[in-house]
């Protein structure tokens, strides 16, 4: 399985990336401002939400717990996102809980917000990855 990894330190971009030092280069100022004023119009609910289910996640996925998972699959992570190294026990363990992993990409000097930071990248490696699996049909045979 081919495997991109980088050695850049997630404390780089912490140490780099405080809002004084204004918006990242992918994030325009425009943007900042809809999400801002999203948030100030609605709260923090929905934000927080996905968070406040974690608990109900695990319940109701406890009969999968340990089984593989062996669809076809594609992990990209940023070298900077801080999940990455929090995670990185589970990414090295991808091989056998991840049976069908085609590639995994870690990108060199990208965040947590891979599809932002990087969409020309991400967008090509998506394109390659679903440009080469097997086409099937509703029955499981190959179509093409």
């Amino acid at each position: 399985m081919p495997r991109t990894r980088t050695s850049s330190v997630p404390a780089q971009r912490c140490a780099t990336g405080s809002p004084a030092a204004g918006c990242p280069s992918w994030l325009a100022e425009d943007d900042l401002e809809v999400y801002a004023g999203e948030f100030e119009r609605t709260g923090m609910t929905g934000a927080l939400n996905r968070y406040r289910n974690m608990d109900r996640d695990w319940e109701d996925l406890a009969g999968f717990n340990g089984a593989p998972i062996k669809q076809p699959s594609l992990f990209i992570g940023g070298s900077l996102d801080a999940s990455t190294t929090w995670m990185a026990d589970a990414i090295d363990a991808y091989p056998a809980a991840l049976p069908g992993l085609v590639s995994s990409h870690l990108l060199d000097g990208c965040g947590h917000w891979i599809q932002q930071e990087r969409p020309d990248e991400v967008n090509q490696l998506l394109t390659d990855w679903l440009t080469a699996l097997p086409a099937v049909g509703p029955s499981g045979r190959r179509v093409r």
